[in-house]
């Protein structure tokens, strides 16, 4: 006799497909196209929960993932004025942020920067052809400092928006989720090759930028994230007529949560720019230090001083975030319409000055998490 073990099953399946098909195919003909749609809807949460992955905003909360950024607008303005090479400049922006749980998160940040600014240059003339060789490289100091909310809804971001300079102060109706402040340098650096007669050509260029800074939030209920973050910008290589290329953008963070009952939370963030900037590659890892057993790991990293270099450390910590903590990744494609005029006059010394008009979209292409020890997508951010 041969076995039926799982026939039942098999049949079963089998008629619940038959079954959505029918459905689907014939609920319109009767008026009922929510029907075939209430189904298909069913069915692919089904087949979500079946295979593990993140499926809705209650999921994410019970894996401990945070809600995904569907969407960012950034919009301000950015100026700097230069004399005697020395540099100062503010810039404001306003950030707004629906997130996958359906609550919106709306940023203000301002911040002001001073730094100065030199550079040598060299002429070799060979017969009709001049070559020149010049280079030059700043030092900026900034100082920075942002708040932010964090709405219900879509309907309460927008009575906010609607007068968000007067209600950013009006504390009591729009409480702060936090505010934060930051202070760190830039230092940058740029190197070019050009030649021709009376009229010269760029031969070859390469320029670079990185920031160090260190900063903190401070939340209601007497919690505060310290952090320290780096970015870099290059080294990237221009030839004419061509596309720049290097390594891009990248911004490294580490942060620790503290609450009245001590450190709650470890994160890294790593976030990597890439086809021409056109498209953002943001990873968090975290490590939540309530749990006796985490906070033993972390603890060699919570008792250095920023910058971490202990590489043993570092790696235990990532070790323990992958089989004990979340990973969260996130693809976004980016749309920068930032238009700026500038201007400068060099001798022995530089005058100058810009302004920029920011205005920077950023839409969710995938999102992913690693929670429970192996890999999940994330239906709830992207359907």
């Amino acid at each position: 006799m041969r076995s039926t073990a799982g026939q039942a099953t098999i049949e079963y399946v089998a008629a619940i497909a038959l079954i959505a098909a029918l459905l689907v195919v014939a609920a319109p003909a009767v008026g009922a196209p929510s029907v075939a749609a209430a189904v298909v809807a069913q069915m692919e949460r089904a087949l979500c929960i079946a295979g593990l992955d993140i499926c809705d905003a209650r999921m994410a909360r019970d894996a401990g993932l945070a809600p995904c950024p569907l969407k960012t607008d950034v919009t301000g303005h950015e100026a700097t004025g230069t004399a005697f090479s020395i540099e100062l400049g503010h810039r404001l922006t306003l950030t707004v942020t629906p997130n996958s749980d359906g609550t919106v998160t709306v940023v203000r940040s301002a911040s002001g920067t001073a730094g100065g600014s030199g550079g040598v240059g060299y002429d070799v003339a060979v017969g009709p052809v001049a070559f020149q060789l010049g280079g030059n490289a700043g030092l900026t100091a900034r100082v920075q400092a942002a708040r932010a909310w964090v709405f219900p809804d879509q309907a309460a971001a927008d009575e906010f928006l609607r007068h968000a300079v007067v209600n950013g102060f009006r504390w009591e109706r729009f409480p702060p989720a936090w505010n934060s402040i930051e202070g760190g340098e830039e230092v940058s650096a740029a190197l070019g090759l050009a030649f021709g007669g009376k009229e010269q050509a760029d031969l070859i260029g390469v320029a670079a930028s990185g920031q160090a800074a260190l900063g903190a939030r401070i939340a209601p209920g007497r919690v505060v994230t310290v952090y320290g973050r780096v970015a870099t910008d290059g080294p990237e290589l221009q030839l004419p007529l061509t596309p720049s290329t290097g390594l891009g953008k990248h911004e490294w963070l580490a942060e620790v949560t503290f609450g009245p009952d001590g450190p709650r939370e470890l994160a890294f963030r790593h976030a990597a720019a890439s086809e021409l900037d056109s498209r953002v590659t943001e990873t968090v890892s975290r490590l939540d230090l309530r749990d006796p057993a985490n906070r033993a790991v972390a603890a060699p990293l919570l008792a250095m001083k920023w910058p971490w270099r202990d590489r043993a450390a570092l790696a235990a910590a990532a070790e323990r975030i992958s089989t004990h903590g979340t990973i969260e990744r996130t693809v976004s494609s980016v749309e920068d319409d930032t238009r700026g005029i500038s201007g400068s006059v060099k001798g022995g010394w530089k005058f100058g000055g810009s302004v920029k008009r920011i205005k920077v979209h950023r839409s969710l292409v995938s999102a992913s998490a690693r929670a429970g020890g192996f890999e999940r997508q994330r239906y709830d951010c992207v359907k």
